[in-house]
């Protein structure tokens, strides 16, 4: 129960995460926002062991673990906020949801862990169930991933989680949830922060501002807070286990979508997240 909970969480801070980029956020450049969030996190889990006084994990074998989560945030942070801040969250946030399906493979090589029969029959209802979300103009079939930007980097994004996942869940199972965290969010700030000063110093300049700065700060904040969740829910299920609850945030992106920016199909997406409610109940029975 405490992994499903944790997992519900981090859907409702990333949800409300597409909202602050869309709402806030269209002028900052990805990877700005990218590298302003990882540097949140960092310093948010450093302040937690100065307060708690929690003994360190020095990685050792883990460091493999280390870059390339930082690889991969990076690419999905970067495609994620792109989407978010030029497209519609009612469409990114269903189409992001297919990152389940990516994670099956890397959990059992890297885990050994597969999903139950019941389990594969929730992963399957949850994906399906947020991909029909999309809905109205966007559709659910390939032929709309493809031809709508927000679309096609939510997907892109979503690979990219999909193997995040499972290597965040290997990670924080050999260090602990806290240790690793510190690393990974360490590693990826200062990769992102390399690559923005070398390829886009006025553009971090700009994100300086009273506003953007406020909106960059709320915005690592809900991401250290759900990836904190997330982690410590991947240390007591599977990956994809965790990963399907979290994409549950489609369904909030769908009423944030409509309450905030007038985006359309309200009733259609909401009856089908009903699949994707009837997905997590079988993801939760299954544990």
């Amino acid at each position: 129960m405490n992994w499903f909970a944790l997992s519900l969480g981090a859907a409702v801070t990333q949800a409300t995460q597409f909202a602050v980029v869309k709402g806030r956020g269209r002028e900052l450049a990805p990877l700005v926002i990218v590298a302003w969030t990882q540097t949140v996190a960092f310093v948010a889990w450093l302040f937690f062991f100065v307060v708690t006084g929690q003994g360190f994990a020095v990685p050792r074998a883990t460091w493999p673990a280390i870059a390339t989560s930082a690889v991969l945030v990076l690419g999905m942070g970067g495609l994620l906020a792109r989407a978010s801040a030029r497209g519609d969250i009612s469409v990114v946030g269903p189409v992001f949801a297919l990152s389940p399906i990516f994670t099956v493979i890397p959990d059992a090589v890297l885990s050994g862990t597969l999903p139950s029969a019941l389990g594969w029959i929730g992963l399957g209802l949850a994906v399906a169930g947020t991909i029909t979300l999309s809905g109205g103009a966007a559709g659910a079939t390939l032929r709309a991933v493809f031809t709508r930007p927000d679309a096609r980097d939510a997907l892109g994004a979503a690979v990219f989680l999909g193997f995040l996942a499972a290597v965040d869940r290997w990670g924080a199972l050999a260090m602990g949830a806290p240790s690793y965290l510190l690393c990974s969010h360490g590693a990826t700030a200062l990769l992102t922060g390399i690559i923005v000063l070398v390829t886009g110093p006025r553009a971090l300049a700009r994100s300086v501002t009273p506003r953007n700065l406020l909106t960059v700060i709320a915005h690592g904040a809900l991401g250290v807070t759900g990836t904190a969740m997330q982690t410590t829910a991947l240390t007591m299920a599977p990956a994809a286990y965790v990963n399907a609850i979290r994409r549950m945030s489609a369904v909030i992106a769908v009423v944030l979508g409509r309450a905030f920016f007038g985006e359309a199909d309200l009733g259609r997406r909401l009856v089908a997240a009903l699949l994707a409610c009837a997905g997590a109940v079988c993801l939760l029975l299954a544990r």
